[in-house]
């Protein structure tokens, strides 16, 4: 079911779509199974990195669209034990993140690497024609968490299964 409403976002009902949507493939450190055997090269791949963050509940991954003329209200994220990778997919004009009161806009084909643990915004403030924007985020952990750090961080925000 997900996937067809995701193709039929993206291939059909570009100007329809408003808000946001998510298309969990990692929810709270649980692997949601029917999207990843919906998407078993993007699963492979999460599974491959050695900093993804998939058994406490700080870690998520998935597809996130925004559509045009939708802004995320500004917040902060749980930690800042993790970053959040975003893979731009499709990324139409006038998209753009705000981290800790400093622009970022996202590239097709790049990643950009975000510290969510400061405020933070959202917005899409294209024309409806430009269909939504599309990212891969993965939560990885952050570089100055040592292994054992990040194991006792497991044990505490073990995923509620």
């Amino acid at each position: 079911m997900y996937v067809s409403h995701l193709n039929h976002i993206l291939l059909e009902g570009r100007c329809l779509f408003q808000g946001q949507a998510v298309f969990p493939l990692y929810s709270a450190g649980v692997c949601v199974a029917g999207n990843c055997r919906s998407c078993p090269c993007t699963y492979r791949t999460l599974l491959s990195l050695r900093t993804f963050i998939s058994s406490n509940s700080l870690g998520s991954a998935g597809f996130w669209l925004l559509g045009p003329g939708a802004t995320l209200g500004s917040s902060y994220g749980p930690t800042n034990t993790r970053l959040r990778c975003h893979l731009g997919l499709k990324t139409p004009p006038l998209c753009e993140l705000v981290v800790g009161g400093e622009p970022q806009c996202w590239s097709e084909g790049h990643c950009l690497l975000v510290d969510d643990s400061f405020l933070h915004t959202v917005s899409h403030k294209g024309p409806p024609d430009t269909g939504p924007r599309v990212i891969l985020s993965v939560d990885l952990w952050h570089p100055n968490v040592a292994a054992a750090e990040r194991q006792a961080l497991d044990f505490m925000f073990s995923p509620d299964l």
